[in-house]
């Protein structure tokens, strides 16, 4: 049985669909009966102190046919499928990240768990659950968020329902997901523009499972290597050669899927390390040869994944050169056709960023825009502070107020800078992601502000958290991205797939911070054994 080919629609923003035959003959088991739960969590445990648990009231909810308004983006892959070829999407339940990735509450775990299970067995029978779930979940006393609802499910539903989930690849590979799940796999890409296409990759397996024509056999290992969060799409470095060696396995005969669990480094969990992952057409043996391979590889190359670090000084330095090379933006009188063909400087403050779990309330990048001169017109989209957006809304578009913005969460991340700012414009904050992975997703940002800052700095100030997809935090504001010089956002990595579409020049700078690229700072005091490069004596090998 061939594996179905993809063809990637509309890139920039992340939306794909498939253009060849279905997988399997979903004719052959009917009208298929299928329900999405799921707790999709990115936990980074380092933030709890700062922002505390995640609770109820940090998570968006899709509940019943709420999900139906998934389709078309990252997470909507498996509501897709459904409605593609009428199989039956009965009323679901999921869980998203909205203003917190601190450690999962336990009580609060096991009440939505415990809903979850309700949902499905007021569905039941079924042929397929599909689990929405990231793959770096951790709840206070439950570091496997994700097995944990695996085995759950799989004690409610039984042997016969399919159990199915494609990931977030900055996660983990436990026992109980590998033996409760049917067939699971991760996206490859970072920025994870594919994981609507994983989606439809695991729904198909399952009808294929079920029309009696497949029998994945899955293998993993655990390669004791921490690595940093690591660009997949840029041409020859360590994340881009990692994607292309799993898509060569992956073409092999008998092969359904290669995956690899990056791993995500901002938790103290025994689980932290690096997890690939083949799966086969039931050939345990060639599945676990396959991923020795890829081990191997993966450890062999490790040095490869750490690069050099760009700090405040030098990034600032670089933005100043290439303003003196290409110019600053100048305002012109518009014609009838005109096309803005400025193209600013984008910077990415990956060390406090909110996708990896930061509280987006880091001031040192925006004190080096502030503080330093020449940078023209400049924006920072944004800052997440409550406190001085509910002072901004208050005082009123026109008022000049005085703010002491950002530094609410992590100290690590920044001191509050105190100054004069002027209340440009309000929004409610409700807005649809129009770019990269979260393509299509509404965000409540808001209440959210636009505040002046010494008549050349706009920043966009957010009541909620979530980092920077794209300009959909700036654009209620009025904000033509083209015509500023520079533009700071609170995003490690996502950010590229929007604004590589208006500009090639796209910095990343690293400073103190809950998402810091070097993470080596941070304390990992569940390990049970030696990990790289934390320990640097520690050494692995493939035993035959």
């Amino acid at each position: 049985m061939k594996r179905r080919t993809f063809n990637t629609l509309a890139v920039t923003a992340g939306v794909t669909a498939i253009s060849s035959p279905l997988l399997g003959s979903p004719g052959k088991v009917g009208k298929l009966r299928v329900c999405c739960v799921g707790f999709f969590h990115e936990t980074n445990t380092y933030l709890t102190e700062g922002m505390g648990e995640t609770t109820l009231d940090n998570m968006r909810i899709f509940r019943g046919d709420e999900i139906k308004s998934l389709r078309g983006t990252a997470l909507g892959g498996a509501v897709d499928v459904c409605e593609e070829n009428g199989w039956e999407l009965l009323p679901g339940l999921i869980y998203g990240p909205d203003s917190s990735f601190g450690l999962v509450n336990a009580q609060f775990w096991n009440d939505a768990k415990k809903e979850m299970l309700e949902t499905l067995r007021a569905q039941m029978p079924l042929d397929i659950v599909y689990l929405a779930l990231h793959g770096a979940g951790v709840v206070d006393g439950t570091p496997d968020l994700e097995g944990d609802l695996a085995e759950s499910v799989r004690g409610l539903v039984g042997q016969d329902t399919m159990i199915v989930w494609s990931g977030d690849l900055h996660g983990k590979i436990t026992d109980k997901m590998r033996d409760n799940m049917n067939f699971f796999s991760a996206c490859k890409k970072y920025p994870h523009l594919d994981m609507n296409e994983a989606a439809r990759d695991a729904m198909y397996r399952a009808a294929a499972i079920l029309a009696g024509e497949s029998d994945p056999t899955p293998a993993y290992r655990k390669v004791p290597l921490m690595i940093p969060l690591s660009n997949t799409e840029e041409e020859g470095i360590f994340g881009n050669q990692l994607k292309e060696k799993c898509i060569e396995i992956e073409n092999r005969p008998g092969v359904l899927n290669c995956s690899v669990m990056h791993g995500f480094p901002y938790q103290d969990t025994d689980f932290i390390g690096v997890y690939p992952m083949v799966t086969t057409e039931n050939n345990a043996e060639l599945a676990q040869d396959l991923v020795d391979e890829l081990s191997q590889w993966i450890w062999d190359h490790k040095d490869e994944a750490f690069y050099p670090l760009n700090d405040l000084d030098s990034t600032m330095s670089t933005v100043l050169a290439m303003l003196d090379r290409d110019g600053r933006y100048e305002r012109q009188q518009p014609k009838k056709g005109d096309i803005i063909d400025h193209t600013p400087i984008v910077i990415g403050d990956a060390a406090d960023n909110p996708g990896g779990g930061a509280g987006g309330s880091g001031t040192h990048l925006l004190r080096a825009l502030l503080e330093t001169e020449g940078l023209g017109k400049v924006a920072f989209i944004s800052i997440h502070d409550p406190e001085t957006a509910k002072a901004a809304v208050a005082a009123g578009v026109g008022a000049t107020i005085d703010v002491s913005l950002g530094g609410k969460f992590e100290p690590i991340a920044g001191e509050p800078i105190k100054t004069k700012a002027y209340v440009k414009s309000i929004s409610d904050g409700y807005e649809f992601v129009r770019g990269g992975t979260a393509y299509g997703i509404p965000y409540t940002f808001g209440p959210s502000v636009r505040l002046v800052i010494s008549d050349t700095v706009d920043v966009i100030v957010i009541s909620g958290l979530v980092q920077a997809y794209d300009d959909s935090q700036a654009r209620p504001h009025g904000i033509a991205i083209q015509e500023y010089d520079v533009i700071g956002v609170k995003s490690g990595n996502h950010f590229r797939a929007f604004y590589e579409n208006f500009t090639d020049k796209v910095l990343i700078v690293d400073v103190p911070g809950a998402t810091s690229r070097d993470i080596t700072l941070f304390e990992h005091t569940q390990l049970t054994a030696p990990i790289y490069p934390l320990d640097k004596t520690t050494t692995f090998s493939v035993a035959k």
